[in-house]
């Protein structure tokens, strides 16, 4: 049985495509699981006492306001769960890609508050940490077909991590928090 350093090691470059790069670059492989459930709590702290005015800012040269940002990170939770479930089970099926701009533009969040999203974008990593809890190393090794191009479950974990990292270092940007 392998440990829980050795489950979530990081992945080699070769689990990915080159553009998720900067994502999984982004993952910590030290303390993956804890940085990965903690998340949600990061992103609230940051967004939860916005206004409703400062939520729904432009912030330019950007083109979505933070709340459409909080989507997109909903829309791509959504998304990368499918595959890292589907991979890890060994699901052969391959994955489409996806066009951001579209979810963006259709599911309204405008409508809805920075509370409810954030409640929502922790509500479905939670169950992302217990899915991932739950597969194995051998599980987290398969490899599939996700936007035309290889990848492994474990990739997919490490690209859902790097990629909320990656919009928190431009969130914080945006909002004058940079350390």
């Amino acid at each position: 049985m392998s440990t829980v350093t050795e489950k979530y090691s990081a992945p080699t470059q070769d689990e990915y495509n080159e553009y998720y790069h900067r994502y999984v670059s982004l993952a910590r492989a030290d303390n993956f699981l804890g940085t990965f459930a903690s998340q949600p709590h990061i992103l609230h702290t940051i967004l939860g006492n916005l206004s409703a005015e400062e939520a729904s800012k432009l912030h330019e040269p950007y083109t979505w306001n933070l709340k459409q940002v909080v989507g997109h990170l909903i829309d791509c939770e959504r998304i990368f769960s499918t595959r890292l479930l589907r991979i890890g089970v060994g699901d052969e099926t391959p994955l489409p890609g996806m066009n951001q701009d579209i979810y963006v533009a259709n599911l309204n969040y405008d409508l809805v508050t920075m509370q409810e999203l954030l409640d929502e974008f922790a509500h479905l990593r939670g169950a992302n940490v217990l899915l991932a809890k739950r597969l194995t190393t051998e599980s987290l090794a398969r490899r599939g077909i996700a936007s035309d191009h290889p990848v492994s479950a474990k990739a997919n974990l490490f690209i859902m991590s790097g990629h909320v990292e990656y919009h928190l270092a431009i969130i914080k940007k945006r909002l004058g928090l940079e350390a």
